[in-house]
């Protein structure tokens, strides 16, 4: 697929927000031995979506190879908009397991190839959660 040029008002981040948000996404200290769950907000152009779901899957496949993933889901809004606002689910068997998978070369190279890419405009809002009320159907 081609790469697309950035859009007219759009914004890529500059070197110092890419360290601010790679530092975020890098950082995995859950201090907990329970189960976890990863859930991030990444928004992109919409002419750039699609591009962004093809980089996003080496990603996602690097982590799926990683010991205690248990799965990973990208989410993508029905509704058309000008930007797209996808969520990403992973569960974990333990957020040491994520924390020990965070800090796999493999994976923070792929993350910053994302990043660093000219024909992405990303932002991203990570953060790791434990579940502490689950209903099912009775």
């Amino acid at each position: 697929m081609a790469r697309h040029q950035q859009p007219t008002g759009g914004h890529k981040f500059g070197a110092s927000s890419v360290t601010v948000s790679m530092s975020q996404s890098l950082e995995s200290k859950t201090g907990t031995d329970g189960p976890v769950t990863v859930i991030k907000r990444y928004t992109v152009p919409a002419d750039e979506a699609d591009y962004f779901v093809e980089v996003y899957q080496e990603n996602a496949r690097i982590m799926s190879t990683q010991p205690g993933f248990l799965r990973s889901r990208l989410h993508r809004p029905l509704a058309d908009a000008p930007e797209v606002r996808f969520v990403h689910i992973a569960e974990w068997t333990s957020g040491t397991a994520l924390d020990k998978a965070t800090g796999n070369p493999e994976w923070h190279a792929s993350l910053q190839r994302m990043f660093d890419d000219p024909g992405l405009h990303i932002t991203s809002e990570p953060a790791s959660y434990r579940v502490v009320v689950e209903l099912r159907p009775s």
